[in-house]
């Protein structure tokens, strides 16, 4: 009976320590979120506060409907004419310079056969 009750406080404290770093972590991101231009209150617990009331309150939009597309539309909407993440010859340029650098490396320690 013990053992249950000791598992039973153990959870409900890691559960509050949770909450409580959960609400610092809140507190801390309104705090440190610069509003600028929106109005001239100053960050602080009282704003927090309202703002998370207010997200409470807060209605839920419905979610938007469903667009059936194929595979061939979806593609052809999604083209760039921009150059690619990767450049191959900016990849070569790297990859040949790790070369040139690990060949004029000089290694120190010296690797000898276990006798």
């Amino acid at each position: 009976m013990r053992g249950e009750n000791s598992a039973m406080l153990t959870f409900v404290l890691w559960v509050l320590g949770s909450l409580v770093l959960a609400a610092v972590v809140f507190l801390v991101a309104n705090v440190m979120e610069r509003r600028e231009g929106q109005d001239d209150e100053a960050p602080g617990l009282g704003r927090f506060w309202r703002d998370f009331r207010s997200g409470l309150r807060r209605r839920r939009a419905a979610a938007p409907a469903p667009v059936e597309t194929g595979m061939d539309e979806f593609f052809a909407a999604t083209i760039e004419d921009a150059p690619g993440y990767v450049d191959p010859e900016e990849l070569t340029d790297a990859l040949h310079r790790a070369r040139l650098q690990a060949r004029s490396t000089w290694h120190v320690g010296t690797v000898r056969k276990p006798e």
